[in-house]
C-alpha cells in the first residue's frame, strides 16, 4: 500500500493495490472489517478515513439532522393547520416551498466537510472496482453513464455518499490526473424517480440529453421503509422506469453495491404500515433508526463500508422501448447485480447471506 500523493486537507486516504489476504467469511456484523477472503487480486479500491472520531461524528449528526427534519416538515404543516396556528403553518409551508424551488448548489467546501463523517467508522469507507472495470477510462470514454447504488440504507446512505458523488466532489481534482476528468465526473446522486430529481436545474431529462454522468439510488425511499438490519434488501420488482429512460438515451450503467450498509443501524418495526401508507398517499417517509446506544443518530463504527463496482452494462438506444423490451433488460440489470453481490460477499464476511429483491 501506498499513500495517495496528494491527499486533501485534513483526510488521510489510502490507496491499495490489491485486496489482502483475509481469515473466515463467518465474521459477526460487528466484526466485519477491512480483512478479506482468499488474497484475490481481481479488486483494486481507495480507502478513506477522516482525521477523528469526533469530527466524524459531529457531520454525521448534523447530516442527519438535517434530513430527518426534511421529512417532518409536512407533518409539522398540517399539526399547524389542525390546531389553527395559522402564521406558524404559513412559515412552514415557505420554508417547504423554498427548498422545493430555489435552486440547489454544490459545494466542495461541504463535501469535504461531510467526508470527515469516514473518521467516525474506525475502519472507513472503502471504494472497490473489478480490475476489468477502468472507470477512469469508461468516465473518459463513454457518451454518458448512470451509477446505480444500492442499497439505499436505512438513513443518509454512507455508501452512497461517501463512497459516490461527494468524494467525487471533494477528492477527485485533487489527486494527479484526475483533472482531465472535471467535465466527466458523475455530477449528481439522487434517488430514482423522486420530485427533486425532475425539478433540478438539469433535471433526469436534461442530464441525460446532455449526456451526463450522474448516479442514483433506484430503491428510493421504498427501499428506506422496506429496511431491516442485517438483511439484503433492494427495491427493484416494481422499479423499471430508470431502465426504460437508460434506453431511450443509449447509456452506460456502472452497477455498485454497498457491502455493510445494513448492518450500520438497527430499524424500528412499529409504525411500519404507517410509513407505508405516508409513502404511498404522500410519497415520503419518515425512517426510525437507531444505531450506537449513546447517541441513536450515529452508527455502529464497528461495521466496514465497502462499496463495490461491478462490470458496466451498455444499453443500446431504442427511442420508445416497449414493455416487453425494458422488461427484459430491467431482468438483465437484476442479473448483473446479484451476480456482482455473490461475486463479492465472501470477500467482505457476508457468505451468509443473500440479495432480496423486492
Amino acid at each position: 500500500m501506498s499513500p495517495v500523493s496528494r491527499p486533501v486537507r485534513r483526510l488521510r486516504t489510502i490507496e491499495i493495490d490489491e485486496l489482502p489476504a483475509g481469515t473466515s467469511s463467518s465474521l459477526s456484523p460487528a466484526a466485519r472489517s477491512a480483512a478479506v477472503v482468499g488474497g484475490s487480486t481481481d479488486l483494486i479500491g481507495h480507502t478513506l478515513r477522516g482525521s477523528s472520531r469526533v469530527r466524524g461524528a459531529i457531520a454525521i449528526i448534523c447530516v442527519l439532522s438535517i434530513l430527518l427534519v426534511g421529512p417532518s416538515l409536512p407533518l409539522a404543516l398540517l399539526h399547524a393547520l389542525w390546531s389553527g396556528r395559522l402564521h406558524l403553518a404559513a412559515a412552514l409551508a415557505a420554508v417547504i416551498l423554498a427548498s422545493a424551488l430555489l435552486p440547489v448548489r454544490e459545494s466542495a467546501l461541504a463535501a469535504r466537510l461531510y467526508l470527515q463523517a469516514a473518521g467516525f467508522l474506525r475502519h472507513g469507507v472503502s471504494f472497490w472496482v473489478e480490475r476489468r472495470v477502468r472507470v477512469m477510462d469508461v468516465m473518459q470514454a463513454d457518451d454518458g453513464s448512470m451509477w446505480c447504488m444500492h442499497p439505499h440504507g436505512t438513513s443518509v446512505g454512507f455508501g452512497f455518499t461517501l463512497n459516490g458523488a461527494v468524494r467525487f466532489k471533494a477528492i477527485l481534482r485533487r489527486h494527479g490526473g484526475a483533472e482531465r476528468l472535471a467535465a466527466k465526473r458523475p455530477d449528481l446522486y439522487l434517488p430514482a424517480e423522486a420530485p427533486l430529481l425532475f425539478r433540478l436545474p438539469l433535471g433526469m431529462f436534461g442530464l441525460f440529453r446532455q449526456r451526463s454522468d450522474f448516479g442514483i439510488l433506484p430503491g428510493g425511499m421504498e427501499e428506506v421503509a422496506l429496511f431491516e438490519f442485517g438483511r439484503e434488501r433492494v427495491y427493484l420488482k416494481r422499479r423499471k422506469g430508470f431502465i426504460k429512460y437508460a434506453l431511450q438515451h443509449g447509456y452506460l450503467l456502472l452497477l455498485a453495491y454497498t457491502f455493510g450498509e445494513c448492518d450500520l443501524y438497527r430499524s424500528v418495526g412499529a409504525g411500519k404500515r404507517l410509513r407505508m401508507w405516508l409513502l404511498r398517499r404522500c410519497g415520503f417517509v419518515v425512517p426510525l433508526f437507531y444505531g450506537a446506544w449513546w447517541c441513536p443518530l450515529l452508527p455502529r463504527a464497528d461495521v466496514a463500508v465497502h462499496t463495490v463496482v461491478g462490470a458496466p452494462l451498455q444499453l443500446p438506444r431504442i427511442a420508445e422501448p416497449t414493455a416487453e423490451q425494458v422488461t427484459a433488460y430491467h431482468a438483465l440489470y437484476v442479473e448483473a447485480l446479484t451476480r456482482l453481490f455473490d461475486d463479492h460477499k465472501a470477500r467482505f464476511g457476508y457468505a451468509d447471506r443473500r440479495l432480496e429483491v423486492i
